[in-house]
C-alpha cells in the first residue's frame, strides 16, 4: 500500500495520547493515526447503512437498541450521552 506525508493539526493531549498507544504497541504515530482515521470512516458507512436502513424501515426503538448493545457486549448509551457527537 502507499502512503503519503500529510500535515494535520492535533490537540496535545490527543498526540501525547496517540504517541504513547504507539510507543505501547511498538508501532508508529502514523499507524495508530491510519488506523483511527480508518475507524472514523467505517462508522461513517455504518451511519449511512443505518438511515437508509430507518428510512425503509422506521427508526430503531429504545428497546431495540437495548437489545442490539446486549447482543454485542456492548453498554447502551441512550440518546443525548454519547458525549461529543461532531461528525
Amino acid at each position: 500500500m502507499s502512503s503519503e506525508r500529510v500535515t494535520v493539526s492535533l490537540p496535545d493531549d490527543v498526540r501525547r495520547a496517540a504517541q504513547r498507544i504507539a510507543e505501547e504497541r511498538g508501532t508508529s504515530f502514523s499507524s495508530v493515526v491510519a488506523e483511527a482515521l480508518t475507524g472514523w470512516m467505517r462508522g461513517r458507512l455504518v451511519d449511512a447503512w443505518l438511515a437508509e436502513h430507518q428510512a425503509a424501515h422506521g427508526a430503531f426503538d429504545e428497546e431495540e437498541l437495548r437489545a442490539l448493545a446486549a447482543d454485542a457486549g456492548v453498554p447502551y448509551v441512550g440518546p443525548g450521552r454519547a458525549g461529543d457527537s461532531a461528525a
